[in-house]
């Protein structure tokens, strides 16, 4: 499809429609699709994905004659497969075949015009871009390179490579995006959901600049413009929800990993508050209850790998999964909590806990018989939602996540793979605990009996600690 939207751009409108044409008919006779099969051992697994390699190009990627830059994505991401693969199969890496297509960019004066043609769209590229997001992925097959020499690019190639994006960003917007043809300008002044591919080539996850001689700019601009194009709505047409959502997530990993610091504590907030609504959307439209995880489309009736590993993410970018990041972006327990004092109780009902449950910024309760500390994801013993419509809470969530990725059959989605979600996960500690429903104050009275005491504390629905309320018994 990036192939056809690029030819479409160009004015060859005979092959791409000859191109769609032929796409459609795959697909619907399924004739030519590659299937994958039950693989036995890690090597069959293995040796699968390497014979999927172009042997002619290198590429990862069967159809000849389109733009390079098609190249690109897809063969980084089979290469990060295969690096996994590898391991597991107890193998050193290694490719069947050289990366032959990027000889086609192997000089600065080589790599600028190819960029200049992909970075730039007409009036049919305007509504797809995929070209230009492509081109920033050349960038992951360059750090691939480092580490595990699947090329050799000359450092005045990587040179020029950052040249061309730091010599097109938008100086009023502060934003990255493709070029119009005709006017050499940031298409609409950049877009958020780029950007936050092109960033990381200057700045780390600090925001701290990587290399002297491309310090980043515009940062105050940055942060207003991404908060504009964040707080756009849901569309109504499902051809634009897929953008939509994949801005939404780049976009706010964008400002908490890279601008964060550097942003005013108004805009903080104001970034907070789309957040806020972001979660509650993803959880409304896109989490399927039957699967306890998430689809990449709206009111599916199935969970898939993209859309539950982007939840995972966003999880993770809003500082949910780790204590330091949390305290980094929101502040430390101490910073957000309001204690709310240790009543002592004869017998728990709805009243003792209603001082956190009846606060609208309160998404769910967590239970504790003991101190959790600043590890608030461990040893709760029961969670409960004061309100029928919520997010869900983590401990409630991500072990319902790991349970659909033990049983789904799926391996790979197109740019994620099961195992990386479990990686990701396994990395969390969590324990599991039971959602609390009308019979809580019975539970939770059992609970104060055996222990002497329950630690209550409210969460917000980006998992942050807001209030806690020790109850003992008495």
């Amino acid at each position: 499809m990036l192939g056809i939207a690029y030819h479409l751009d160009h004015g060859s409108y005979r092959l791409a429609l000859s191109r769609l044409d032929a796409i459609h008919r795959k697909m619907t006779t399924r004739e030519g699709l590659v299937r994958i099969p039950q693989f036995s051992t890690a090597d069959e697994k293995l040796d699968f994905y390497l014979n999927l390699q172009n042997p002619r190009t290198g590429a990862f990627y069967s159809v000849e004659g389109d733009p390079l830059v098609s190249y690109f994505g897809v063969t980084a991401n089979m290469i990060k497969l295969i690096e996994e693969l590898s391991v597991v199969a107890g193998r050193p890496f290694h490719l069947k075949y050289p990366l032959r297509f990027l000889d086609e960019i192997d000089t600065p004066a080589k790599l600028t015009r190819m960029m200049d043609d992909a970075g730039s769209v007409g009036w049919i590229g305007a509504r797809f871009k995929a070209p230009y997001v492509s081109l920033i992925e050349l960038r992951d097959l360059m750090e691939q390179d480092e580490r595990l020499h699947v090329y050799g690019f000359r450092d005045d190639v990587k040179l020029a490579f950052h040249q061309w994006f730091y010599d097109h960003q938008d100086t009023d917007t502060g934003l990255w995006g493709p070029l119009d043809r005709a006017s050499g300008k940031v298409l609409g002044g950049g877009d958020v959901g780029d950007s936050g591919k092109v960033i990381k080539m200057f700045v780390d996850n600090d925001g701290n600049d990587l290399l002297p001689q491309f310090p980043l700019r515009y940062v105050d601009r940055i942060f207003a413009s991404s908060l504009e194009q964040l707080a756009e709505p849901i569309p109504t047409r499902l051809d634009e929800l897929h953008r939509w959502i994949l801005t939404k997530d780049r976009g706010f990993r964008f400002l908490t990993r890279y601008l964060w610091k550097k942003a005013p504590a108004a805009e903080r907030g104001q970034a907070r508050a789309l957040m806020l609504d972001f979660v509650r959307v993803r959880f409304e439209h896109y989490f399927v209850g039957a699967d306890g995880a998430f689809s990449l489309y709206p009111e599916a009736a199935h969970a898939d790998l993209d859309g539950t590993g982007e939840p995972v993410g966003m999880y993770d970018y809003v500082g949910a999964l780790s204590p330091t990041k949390q305290a980094r972006l929101w502040g430390g327990p101490s910073e957000t909590i309001v204690d709310l004092g240790t009543p002592r109780v004869a017998k728990i009902g709805q009243a003792d806990y209603a001082a956190i449950a009846d606060r609208p910024d309160v998404n769910a309760l967590r239970f504790y018989t003991a101190e959790p500390g600043s590890h608030f994801l461990r040893h709760a013993v029961g969670v409960l939602y004061p309100r029928e419509v919520h997010a869900p809470d983590l401990v409630d969530l991500l072990p319902r996540i790991a349970a659909w990725l033990d049983a789904t059959p799926q391996t790979m989605g197109n740019w994620i793979t099961k195992d990386s979600i479990a990686e990701e996960l396994a990395a969390v500690p969590v324990d599991a605990a039971p959602v609390l429903g009308p019979d809580a104050t019975s539970t939770l009275d059992a609970m104060l009996t055996e222990a002497g005491r329950v630690v209550v504390i409210g969460f917000d629905a980006l998992q942050v600690p807001r209030y806690r309320l020790v109850l003992e018994k008495g």
